[in-house]
């Protein structure tokens, strides 16, 4: 009779257990867990994975705004301009509608007067060649307050979200979109659409969160192979453990977790390369506040930004497991350990 009950409890018990198993998380956060904790039983040794830190936030949009001098004309130019048929676009900056510009339009303004100014020929005055081209340097300000200093950039930045876009794609539209305000042929709408799918996403607060959770395990996994080296193969040859080892190498970092995260920061270093070139072309108007934001977090140029030590995290993590395969003759995989 007590068998009898014992095996309903027992069939209980292991449905139990399935529904529970089904129920557990089995994204990427959960499979880096489910590694890290099969390797510490493995190897004996207690999880030591560091606590988050704080990421450093985008700077204050009040930080990143950079001044435009303001270039005034006196009366006088000012009817010298209708001979250009500059004069309506003249007296629009000083209108109610002009002096609430966003950034964005008065980079389509600005570059608007310029491709006006460009046209007048033989009837221009004097003055507006000196003003033109004062105009003409004031447009890297200008493009950098329309982008990296406006609530779009900041929120793709800095904010929180689930985008799905082609990051990379939108900042080569702005890269494209610097050159032709430079070449006095912005489509002013084009860019506030790319401007406006900006808005949508928060690409880089997101892979920054991933990242450092890819740091954290990954740094923790490799502890704990550092620490089981000198025991798991004491005469250099392979044994239960180390096989085991290799087996959750294989079946969970090999096949699961490493084809992923490549993926991803293929993905993340086309986003990477174009956001170092736009940076690049408006480093001599970038305020202090995003050069440090920038070289801490994004630089792919410097080894301590965030995104050079994923990169690092990941090679020396490979690296680790190399050791131990080589301290246990087991042989490794062609080009562990490589970036």
């Amino acid at each position: 009779m007590s068998g009898w009950i014992e095996r309903p409890a027992r069939r209980a018990c292991w449905l139990l257990i399935l529904w529970l198993a089904g129920c557990a998380p089995a994204g990427p956060d959960a499979v880096l867990a489910d590694y890290l904790e099969r390797v510490a039983r493995v190897t004996g040794s207690e999880t030591r994975e560091a606590e988050p830190a704080p990421l450093q936030p985008y700077p204050a949009r009040r930080d990143l705004r950079v001044a435009v001098p303001e270039i005034s004309i006196d009366v006088g130019e000012f009817f010298d301009l209708h001979g250009c048929d500059m004069g309506d676009l003249a007296g629009f900056r000083n209108s109610p509608l002009g002096r609430v510009q966003t950034a964005s339009q008065r980079l389509g303004y600005e570059t608007a007067w310029l491709a006006a100014a460009a046209r007048c020929g033989p009837d221009a005055p004097d003055w507006l060649a000196d003003v033109a081209r004062q105009k003409r340097g004031a447009l890297p300000a200008l493009f950098w307050n329309a982008t990296f200093a406006a609530e779009e950039l900041h929120a793709a930045l800095g904010g929180a979200g689930h985008p799905t876009g082609d990051f990379a794609d939108l900042l080569r539209r702005l890269n494209d979109a610097y050159g032709a305000a430079l070449s006095g042929d912005l489509d002013l709408s084009a860019f506030e659409n790319t401007l406006g799918r900006l808005r949508e996403g928060g690409w880089v607060g997101g892979a920054r969160r991933e990242w450092a959770g890819w740091r954290r395990t990954l740094s923790a996994a490799s502890a704990l192979l550092e620490g089981a080296l000198p025991g798991i193969c004491l005469n250099g040859q392979p044994t239960p453990d180390s096989r085991i080892l290799a087996n959750v190498f294989m079946k969970y970092y090999v096949e699961r977790i490493q084809p992923e995260m490549a993926g991803r920061m293929r993905r993340q270093e086309a986003w990477i390369d174009a956001m170092h070139r736009l940076r690049g072309r408006l480093a001599a108007v970038s305020p202090p506040a995003f050069d440090a934001w920038y070289r801490d977090v994004l630089a792919p140029d410097r080894v301590d930004s965030e995104w050079r030590r994923t990169r690092a995290a990941i090679v020396d993590h490979a690296r680790a497991w190399q050791r131990l395969f080589r301290h246990c003759g087991i042989e490794p995989l062609p080009g562990l350990g490589q970036d």
